[in-house]
C-alpha cells in the first residue's frame, strides 16, 4: 500500500484529478475554480485550516478565524475576482468552549468585512479541529486571472515583501518577543484589492497567489505556461525582519525567502512594454524577474547563475 507520505500533497492531487471527469469551466489546477455565468465567471476555492497544523501554540482564535477566510479569499483575489460571500463548516471537538467558536467565527467575519463581503452560512459537526471555507467570487470573462498565461519576455513581479511568515514561525519556535513577525504568519492579508486592479488592466499574463513559497508559486506558473524564469536575488523585496531573525535562529536566508509559505502575496507575469502603465496604477509591486524560454527556473544572485529547487511548502511531507 502507498502511504500518503509516500507521495506528497502534489503527486496526491495528481492522483486524484487521474480518477474525475473532466470539469466544463476552468476546473482542478488553478487558485481556485471558475463556472460559467454567461458574460462572468462565478469564483470558488475551498481551503481547510486545522487547528492542529495552522494554528501555532497560544495563537488567539480569532487569528485562527481570520486565516480561515484569509486563505480563500486569497484564492479569490489571485484569479482577479471580487468576493461575494463566504461558507464555513467546522468539525469541532466536544470539549472546546463556546468562546474560542464564538471568537473564530468572530475572525471570519472580520476577514469577510476587510475583502467587502458576508458570511453566508455554513455547517457544524463534531470532529477533531477543522474549518473548511468556501468563498467565492465575479470576475468578467476577458478579466479573469489563471496560472497558465505566462509568455517569454514578460516581467514577473510580486505585490509585496516575502519572508515574513517564515520569520513568524521561527521566532515562535525559538521564543522570540517579535509580534510583528508573529502576525505575518497567523494575519494574513488577502490582496483581493491588489487582484481586482491586476484584472482590469487586461494586461497580466498569469497570476498566483505565494500560498506554499516563492519557489513552488514560480515552478508551478513554469509548468502550466510551458516557460521558464529567471528571478534575480537582489531584486526581491524581504521582509525588514527576516535578517534579524535569521541570524537570531540560525535559519537560512534564502531558505525563508525563497522555500517558505504562508506569504499570500501576489506573483503575476506581464509584457515588459505595459510597465510604465502599471507604474501608473495606486499599488505597489516589485519587478523580480522576467520569463524566458524553455523550462529552466534559475535564480541570479551576484552575477551567478543557480537552479532555483522547488521546494516549497507541501503537506504530507516532513
Amino acid at each position: 500500500m502507498v502511504r500518503l507520505d509516500d507521495l506528497g500533497e502534489r503527486e496526491l492531487i495528481s492522483r486524484v484529478l487521474s480518477t474525475l471527469r473532466p470539469a466544463p469551466g476552468i476546473g482542478p489546477g488553478d487558485d481556485a475554480a471558475a463556472i460559467d455565468l454567461g458574460d462572468k465567471w462565478l469564483v470558488v476555492s475551498s481551503d481547510i485550516v486545522s487547528f492542529r497544523s495552522h494554528r501555532p501554540e497560544s495563537t488567539p482564535w480569532e487569528k485562527v478565524g481570520w486565516m480561515a477566510a484569509a486563505v480563500n479569499f486569497s484564492d479569490i483575489a489571485a484569479m482577479g475576482a471580487e468576493p461575494v460571500g463566504f461558507i464555513a463548516s467546522y468539525a469541532l471537538p466536544p470539549d472546546m468552549d463556546e468562546a474560542d467558536l464564538l471568537a473564530i467565527s468572530s475572525g471570519i467575519d472580520q476577514c469577510a468585512e476587510f475583502c467587502g463581503t458576508h458570511v453566508l452560512g455554513g455547517d457544524t459537526k463534531q470532529g477533531e479541529g477543522l474549518i473548511c471555507g468556501t468563498a467565492l467570487g465575479i470576475v468578467s470573462k476577458g478579466e479573469i486571472l489563471t496560472r497558465s498565461g505566462a509568455k517569454a519576455g514578460d516581467l514577473v513581479a510580486v505585490t509585496g515583501p516575502l519572508g515574513g511568515a517564515a520569520a513568524g514561525w521561527y521566532a515562535l519556535q525559538a521564543g522570540m518577543d517579535f509580534p510583528e513577525a508573529v502576525d505575518c504568519l497567523t494575519l494574513p492579508v488577502p490582496k483581493v484589492k491588489q487582484g481586482r486592479a491586476l484584472a482590469e488592466t487586461g494586461t497580466v499574463n498569469s497570476c498566483m497567489d505565494i500560498s506554499d513559497g516563492l519557489s513552488a508559486t514560480v515552478h508551478e506558473i513554469c509548468r502550466r505556461s510551458g516557460v521558464g524564469m529567471e528571478i534575480v536575488w537582489e531584486a526581491l523585496p524581504i521582509w525588514d525582519g527576516v535578517p534579524l531573525v535569521s541570524e537570531a535562529t540560525g535559519a537560512s536566508f534564502e531558505d525563508m525567502v525563497l522555500h517558505y509559505g504562508g506569504e499570500y502575496e501576489l506573483l503575476f507575469t506581464f509584457p515588459m512594454r505595459m510597465l510604465e502603465t502599471l507604474k501608473e496604477m495606486d499599488m505597489q509591486f516589485s519587478v523580480i524577474g522576467r520569463v524566458v524560454p524553455g523550462e529552466d527556473v534559475l535564480l541570479v544572485k551576484e552575477a551567478e547563475i543557480q537552479r532555483i529547487d522547488d521546494r516549497g511548502y507541501e503537506h504530507f511531507r516532513p
